[in-house]
């Protein structure tokens, strides 16, 4: 995993958007697993929303934000907000595990701090956002509360907004037959704000992609599983050398080293 949290580190990442420059531009995402507190005995637990203090919500924004303008020294064009699949802004904004009685219990605060945030230091940056349509489990973020977040998040310009959802790498997606499993919210959204919307998950086809760019408000997509595969996938649906990703969604590469197609030599 790379990270962003010194400045040390800027050098090695102009080495890499320089080389990512050469085809296209290049945006950071900006995630965070968990927050863990030190404790006295030397060791580290993890702290769940409701017991962290503000000062350590504000440090958290905080870290944000920097990571924010150390992406911008080295060379990227904009970041991507990672508030999904669990990971801990996605367990903030989350019902389930948000019971706070103080300004952050208003879910969406954090998130409109790191944008506003990111926005104040780094106005340049494109600044996206990755959030769940729906967590999926009980007393978890709905997809109601999750168009609501993203409503107020367009309200304070975030510049993209990339829908997603627990359960993500559905096993055994089939070309035309059951792409696009988040769709519905990410096209009932697109018809609400003005900010473009982002469909990720199980994209398989040419044909359905075409289709959901012609048929919704959609303005992007975005692969995943399929780049593991066949990392020039993009260049070969452009030039006509395919039509359907070679992507069979076993799921194999989650237990690779590195997270490798185990199709792929």
């Amino acid at each position: 995993m790379m990270r962003l949290s010194r400045d040390e580190l800027i050098p090695q990442y102009k080495k890499l958007t320089d080389i990512i420059h050469e085809g296209c531009p290049a945006i950071v995402q900006l995630a965070m697993r968990a927050f863990y507190r030190k404790l006295a005995n030397g060791l580290v637990n993890q702290v769940e929303p409701d017991d962290m203090t503000s000062e350590e919500i504000e440090r958290v924004i905080f870290s944000f934000i920097h990571a924010a303008i150390r992406a911008k020294k080295a060379n990227f064009d904009g970041v991507q907000i990672h508030a999904a699949h669990f990971f801990f802004l996605s367990r903030f904004i989350s019902p389930r595990f948000n019971h706070r009685k103080d300004i952050y219990g208003k879910r969406s605060r954090i998130l409109t701090e790191i944008l506003d945030g990111i926005k104040r230091e780094v106005p340049e940056l494109h600044v996206s956002i990755k959030i769940n349509c729906s967590n999926f489990t009980l007393g978890g973020l709905d997809e109601y509360q999750s168009f609501e977040i993203c409503k107020i998040l367009a309200q304070h310009g975030i510049d993209s907004i990339e829908v997603s959802g627990n359960g993500t790498s559905v096993p055994g997606i089939k070309a035309h037959v059951n792409e696009a499993y988040f769709l519905n919210f990410a096209a009932g959204l697109a018809e609400e704000i003005s900010t473009p919307v982002i469909l990720v998950g199980g994209l398989r086809s040419l044909e359905t992609m075409q289709n959901i760019l012609d048929t919704t408000k959609i303005e992007l997509l975005s692969l995943s599983r399929p780049l593991l595969r066949e990392p020039d996938l993009p260049n070969k649906l452009l030039n006509g050398q395919s039509s359907v990703s070679k992507c069979i969604s076993c799921n194999a590469c989650y237990n690779s080293h590195a997270h490798k197609c185990v199709f792929r030599r």
